[in-house]
């Protein structure tokens, strides 16, 4: 090799873009390597199992009884049977999403796990004011990294990667008009009403406040009508009602008056129509529909709608995905859910009858459910 020829190979191995190629390829073959020893997640589609990739999650009979006396600790009355049934769902999803984030390191370079593994190192080590990344090293080999905070820290940071996954590109024009007409309801803005009205204080005129009204009727509706102000007796909003929902109708006169006024043919003059106020002669000049609102004035509003949309499909799809990897063991689960809808037979546990409960299986589901004991909890399939 001619000396020339051997500078030129040392100038290109210095070069940055050599060290950066060489480093890409690093960590492409060490992706590989993982992937290979730890399985790929199979696509959603797949039916077999392959249970060799995980531990399985096991919750035994301790810890449902744990969850139970946690729920009645919390809310004063132990679970129904269906949210029993959504507890245990529950703790197998954080289980499962905390595990997949520790094997993606989730937790390196965190600052709020660090800051609470060294406040636990602190509280636990025989010298305190030692250098913080050996106190790191030290929580870690005591297993301190395994607590509730940490769990539910890491499982909602796995949750927000799996929702970031396979986007879908940009939001389209035509998915934010597709969004705007299947919400309809949501969108709709009501139908308005502008009137004109003759107002008859029945505070003032007393019982001749009907025929006084029907004498204005005759005239306001002949050839020659007098202007509707100068017949009127005053009223706080005026003569003119301008562009009014039936809504507003409603809470300004009472509903009876808004459907009545709702009723009448545009342009003719009413009845008298009793409102708290007292009587109104009523004549509609001009009724708008209901109509969806604009599209530009929805289209922020409906891209964070599809983004959160899109999010939850993502979700769904990579917990099946990893719901697939796990060997889920239930222990006693039909028991505490016999015992809930029927204490008598496991008095033991002491759980109320839930007879109008569901018994729904133990299954995958698309988010965390979250169990209140004002309402059932959602089925868990």
């Amino acid at each position: 090799m001619s000396a020339r020829r051997e500078r030129s190979l040392v100038r290109w191995g210095r070069h940055p873009v050599v060290h950066f190629a060489l480093l890409g390829a690093a960590l492409l073959a060490g992706r590989d390597l993982w992937l290979a020893a730890d399985g790929p997640v199979p696509a959603p589609q797949a039916r077999g199992r392959s249970f060799e990739q995980r531990a399985p999650i096991v919750v035994d009979a301790g810890r449902l009884e744990r969850m139970r006396a946690d729920f009645e600790g919390r809310w004063g009355r132990p679970p129904t049977a269906q949210q029993l049934r959504a507890l245990v769902h529950q703790e197998v999803e954080e289980e499962m999403l905390w595990r997949e984030a520790r094997a993606l390191a989730l937790d390196f370079g965190d600052g709020s796990v660090r800051r609470r593994l060294l406040e636990k190192a602190r509280a636990v080590s025989r010298d305190p004011r030692r250098d913080p990344d050996e106190l790191l090293r030290e929580a870690y080999d005591l297993g301190l990294d395994d607590d509730v905070v940490l769990r539910r820290l890491l499982a909602g940071k796995m949750r927000l990667l799996l929702q970031q996954e396979s986007a879908g590109g940009a939001i389209e024009e035509a998915e934010i008009a597709a969004y705007r007409e299947r919400h309809r309801e949501r969108f709709e803005q009501p139908g308005r009403v502008t009137l004109t009205h003759v107002f008859l204080d029945r505070a003032r005129r007393g019982q001749a406040a009907e025929s006084e009204a029907r004498a204005l009727l005759a005239s306001l509706s002949s050839s020659s009508p007098p202007p509707p102000a100068s017949v009127s007796d005053p009223f706080p909003l005026g003569q003119r009602l301008i562009a009014y929902t039936d809504a507003q109708l409603a809470g300004r006169f009472s509903k009876p008056f808004a459907e009545q006024v709702l009723a009448l043919e545009p342009g003719r003059w009413s009845e008298p129509l009793a409102s708290p106020y007292g009587l109104h002669l009523v004549r509609v000049e001009e009724r708008l529909p209901p109509r969806l609102a604009p599209l530009d004035s929805l289209r922020a509003t409906i891209r964070l709608a599809l983004a959160k949309e899109r999010a939850a499909e993502n979700l769904a799809a990579g917990l099946a995905r990893l719901r697939l990897l796990y060997d889920v063991r239930i222990e006693g689960l039909e028991g505490a859910v016999a015992a809930s809808e029927n204490p008598a037979r496991h008095p033991g546990l002491g759980l109320p009858a839930a007879a109008e409960a569901e018994r729904a299986p133990l299954g995958d589901a698309a988010r965390t459910t979250q169990v209140q004991p004002d309402r059932p909890a959602e089925p868990l399939s």
